[in-house]
């Protein structure tokens, strides 16, 4: 594409050396692949190691805030503090570019302004951004039904539960499409078992894990043994669902809630329609002047917040309650590759090597040209990471 110098790329930072170093990382990736400006704002009295690029706008925060409050400060109130007349794209310091394309985002942009989507419904982000309990008691709950688990149909071995060694291993497999298909085609030959590994085998008919050696190490999931669990813990078990549910009949497989729907109708006066609404991800974003009314309110309700108990120092509940005060809940949205959420722990998602991903659910491969990398940065032991390692280094 033909660089518009009024296209600029912004960072935001503040505070530890560690947040400055995914920084630097990602500056480095942007200008390997990236013809445009690249600006990154601070606040400069806050950070224990100074900001090794040439284009860097010093912002006062107020001196209340810790880093992560300053941070969001910056971020959400950043058509304060950057010239007019340019369009922007704002990147999270762990969004990293992969390619030479990533300069053809600007050409997406449509006012008043530009996110992509989040890899949850607003109900599953819920209890991340609000102080609900909800968290607290799905946690606490699965402790409880863990632990009945780990006493009367677990085994361990040198204190080490045998079924997490077997999610984990489940878990690696699905992350190489490769690995995963093999042990697809393993699973539906028409035998008795399924052999995990040299360590464990899955009986088909009976839905239970045994050692190799014919050492059982679950039980199946009888009317017998759940309502024997059942009366032990006072949880419920939905067969058709195959799930567990705590004794308010809370669910405990997924983690989700509508309190961030009460908490913004509460606070703001604003009516989200249905907890299964795809709520943006805060990580890219392209804005111009013409989002200045939307940038201005997603800031003051996030200042609000942060003085709130209720709410956690986030910006994504505030986010999705300007976007529906806005009416923009059905506005266009981002092409996901520039925006590409790599979740290690999603099993939807299936890595094909090369930086390519096979999105189950869509029934697509894509490569990113933005990929987010929220959780499990500098992971070397993740092939994902040490791809991206290599690319940027390289």
């Amino acid at each position: 594409m033909v660089i518009d110098k009024n296209n600029i790329f912004v960072f935001v930072v503040c505070g530890s050396k560690e947040h400055i170093d995914t920084l630097h990382f990602s500056l480095k990736a942007l200008k390997k692949f990236s013809k445009n400006k690249i600006i990154v704002l601070t606040d400069s009295m806050r950070n224990e190691i100074p900001i090794a690029h040439d284009n860097v706008i010093d912002i006062k925060t107020p001196e209340h805030f810790n880093h992560h409050q300053a941070s969001i400060y910056l971020k959400t109130g950043i058509n304060k503090f950057l010239p007019q007349g340019n369009l922007y794209c704002y990147l999270d310091t762990d969004v990293v570019a992969l390619s030479s394309r990533v300069d053809d985002i600007f050409s997406f942009y449509i006012a008043p302004i530009s996110f992509t989507s989040d890899h949850c419904k607003i109900d599953v982000f819920s209890p991340s951004a609000v102080n609900c309990g909800c968290k607290e008691n799905y946690d606490k709950g699965k402790a409880e039904l863990d632990s009945i688990y780990e006493k009367f149909y677990k085994i361990n071995l040198n204190g080490r539960s045998v079924l997490k060694d077997i999610d984990s291993t489940v878990l690696k497999s699905k992350s190489n499409k490769f690995v995963y298909l093999f042990h697809k085609l393993q699973y539906a030959l028409p035998l008795k078992y399924y052999y995990l590994n040299s360590k464990y085998k899955f009986h088909k008919k009976e839905q239970s894990w045994y050692t190799n050696k014919g050492q059982r190490l679950t039980f199946p999931n009888s009317a017998e043994v759940v309502s024997k669990i059942e009366d032990l813990i006072g949880f419920t078990y939905d067969f058709k669902k195959h799930e567990w549910f705590d004794r308010e009949g809370n669910s405990l497989s997924v983690l989700s809630c509508e309190h961030l729907l009460t908490y913004i109708e509460k606070k703001f006066a604003v009516k989200i329609s249905g907890r299964n609404w795809q709520h943006w991800n805060g990580g890219v974003f392209l804005f111009d002047d013409s989002s200045a009314d939307f940038l201005n309110a997603w800031h003051e309700k996030t200042m609000l917040v942060f003085q709130d108990k209720e709410w956690k120092t986030r910006d994504q509940g505030t986010l999705a309650a300007t976007v529906w005060e806005f009416n923009l809940q059905e506005h266009p949205l981002l092409p996901i590759e520039y925006n590409f959420l790599a979740d290690y722990n999603n099993v939807a998602i299936i890595y094909e090597n090369n930086l390519s991903f096979n999105l189950l659910k869509q029934q697509r491969t894509i490569k990113p040209e933005f990929i987010h990398i929220y959780h499990n940065w500098g992971d070397k032991e993740w092939q994902v990471w040490r791809d991206v390692e290599t690319l940027v280094d390289g």
